[in-house]
């Protein structure tokens, strides 16, 4: 007998609260194990389930990272549109975006940028299976098109003539992920800062990236050569190339 439609939308219902469970305690495992050393087991355990329950969902440890990876990206592109239809000037809109993304390190530096020892375009090479490949590839995509909506703010501050840099509106956009994720994983240490050398860490992140936003913004009053800007549909949802997306 044909399963009615109200028991399958339950039963898919169901599947998928057990799914996002599952990569929730993966997020916890791959933050005190590392992803490279976690196994099914441990996500097993940790989600309380059997291990057979795991693989009715995911092929493997690989694809639940993957998939982790994907979620939270999802997330992070849904927080910087809902900032860019706020009509802000464009130098407070990077400034929110960067709030946003700072926000979701605190939510996701240990499961994807601390247990993350392989580059996130490295695991490609070691996936064989195709429902892992469609996990990458969604990833991928959606690590892009974060950053680019990220660039594409930064690229309206360019044209609108409030910052310059030689390195262009990408490169800034990049150097702006490096200050985000250099001065978070900084301050994650904070007994040290406080009590060994005397530096209080409460709001450098957005410090730090003040300081850069005020050198562009200098270089602009001061007239920096710009190079060619490429043709490309900066406003759309991603990541860069190595790990973290902006």
């Amino acid at each position: 007998m044909k399963l009615s439609l109200k028991v399958r939308e339950r039963r898919r219902v169901e599947n998928d609260a057990r799914a996002a469970r599952i990569m929730t305690a993966a997020a916890r495992v791959f933050a005190r194990r590392g992803v490279e050393t976690a196994t099914m087991e441990m996500i097993a355990h940790e989600a309380n389930v059997a291990v057979g329950t795991i693989y009715l969902h995911f092929a493997s440890r690989d694809e639940v990272y993957l998939n982790l990876c994907a979620d939270r990206g999802t997330q992070l592109g849904a927080g910087y549109r809902e900032v860019i239809t706020r009509g802000l000037k464009p130098l407070d809109e990077i400034r929110a975006l960067a709030q946003v993304y700072i926000e979701y390190l605190h939510q996701s530096a240990d499961p994807i940028l601390i247990s993350e020892p392989t580059p996130y375009y490295e695991i490609r090479k070691r996936l064989r299976r195709s429902s892992e490949i469609r996990a990458f590839d969604r990833g991928a995509r959606i690590r892009g098109e974060v950053f680019r909506l990220f660039e594409g703010s930064v690229k309206h501050a360019f044209d609108s003539g409030l910052i310059a840099d030689s390195m262009g509106a990408t490169g800034v956009t990049v150097a702006i992920w490096s200050i985000l994720n250099g001065a978070f994983m900084v301050t994650r240490d904070r007994e040290y800062l406080v009590h060994g050398i005397g530096f209080e860490p409460e709001g450098f992140v957005a410090k730090a990236l003040d300081s850069y936003l005020r050198g562009c913004s200098a270089a602009a009053q001061v007239g920096v050569r710009q190079p060619k800007p490429a043709h490309r549909n900066h406003r759309v949802l991603g990541m860069t190339k190595k790990g973290t997306s902006l």
